[in-house]
């Protein structure tokens, strides 16, 4: 999709970085999108989004255990875990310029979620995102006329998308084998 015909961001703010794991840096520009026009690899009811390029999902999203994950993100959303971090894999969502979730599909089908049903957490986000408007660059007013906002960053290097969704999707902790967790 070219990147003139991708929704464009309601407000853009200040430029800031985040890393990998592995250390890959990328650089990134706050903003403000409606929540509606952010292309997630799967639906509210996690359905595979035909949208999105499935290569960059490296995880299965129709395991019940994501749908456990994305139904307590909307119950206990805590909107500061969804603002700044040096870390690609935390924080507010990494998209491509044509809106495509690179970094964090859980947290943004969780806060369309949360929109979708009115919940509570959906307008102590919205607050948040007001209150906190100037450290990202952002006007609050412009973000209290929009309709579902999400603070995104919209990264802004060129780097091998998918070589980076992998990375960004990877955590701090080395996953435990399968004899480990049984133990």
């Amino acid at each position: 999709t070219p990147a003139s015909s991708a929704p464009q961001p309601i407000a853009t703010g200040a430029r800031t970085t985040a890393a990998t794991e592995r250390g890959t840096e990328v650089e990134t520009e706050w903003a403000v999108v409606d929540a509606r026009n952010l292309i997630t690899s799967h639906d509210t009811m996690l359905r595979p989004n035909p949208e999105f390029p499935q290569e960059l999902q490296p995880r299965d999203r129709t395991r019940p255990a994501s749908e456990l994950q994305i139904t307590r993100m909307v119950n206990t959303l805590r909107p500061e875990f969804l603002g700044e971090s040096p870390k690609a894999s935390e924080g507010a969502p990494i998209v491509g310029p044509d809106m495509i979730v690179e970094s964090g599909n859980a947290r943004t089908i969780a806060l369309k979620r949360a929109y979708e049903q009115n919940a509570p957490a959906a307008e102590r986000y919205r607050e948040f995102l007001v209150q906190n408007a100037q450290r990202f660059g952002l006007d609050p007013a412009t973000i209290q006329q929009a309709e579902q906002p999400v603070l995104v960053r919209i990264r802004r290097s060129d780097v091998d998308r998918r070589q980076f969704v992998v990375e960004a999707n990877e955590g701090s902790v080395a996953s435990m084998s399968a004899t480990e967790q049984a133990r």
